[in-house]
């Protein structure tokens, strides 16, 4: 009888698609940056660090890796770039993939990361208004799954070189949701 007891309460504590995936206990939510474009020439904030959710200045923290995972960046021909790290900086020590996929639908009604279509580590051309999911493979993941992102730029500033966005991050490692709240698969 124990045995019965023990596996009805590991498969209830899972995810709803992973009966083997941890349960989810971080809620995600949409915060809003403004950063100045990379090609600024500042020492203002250009990047992202998902994990912290905070803005940074791209640069090598003290263990060589990348303090970030997308920089924001503006081209002379005024589009918007988002630039993962690792097309960004060739770190010695191992640095965090990051993928970045289109989608055609509306920031707030996006509602999963997709299972294919993504472009790991390389610079993408990004629309006012469009929305990107991002997909961040952490060292901190156990059975490496990756957590997933939705990020949409609200405004730009050429003249102040300046890019407003809203993100909404799941860190929840293998969970593709990407509403507000506690995911469920």
């Amino acid at each position: 009888m124990l045995p019965l007891v023990v596996a009805a309460t590991v498969v209830t504590a899972c995810s709803q698609d992973d009966p083997f995936r941890p349960i989810a206990t971080t809620e995600s939510a949409v915060s809003s940056f403004t950063v100045t474009a990379l090609s600024a020439g500042v020492t203002s904030p250009s990047a992202l660090e998902f994990v912290n959710l905070r803005t940074v200045r791209p640069a090598l923290d003290a263990s060589g890796g990348p303090n970030f995972q997308v920089a924001f960046d503006l081209g002379a021909d005024g589009q918007i770039r988002l630039v993962p790290a690792l097309a960004l900086v060739n770190p010695p020590s191992g640095a965090t993939s990051v993928g970045l996929a289109r989608t055609t639908s509306a920031f707030d009604d996006l509602g999963r990361a997709p299972n294919s279509g993504f472009i790991n580590d390389s610079t993408v051309t990004a629309a006012l208004g469009e929305t990107w999911v991002v997909r961040v493979d952490p060292a901190l993941c156990s059975f490496g799954d990756p957590f997933y992102a939705k990020l949409v730029v609200d405004e730009v500033n050429a003249l102040t070189r300046r890019i407003s966005f809203r993100v909404l991050i799941n860190r929840n490692c293998g969970y593709r949701d990407l509403t507000v709240g506690l995911p469920r698969n």
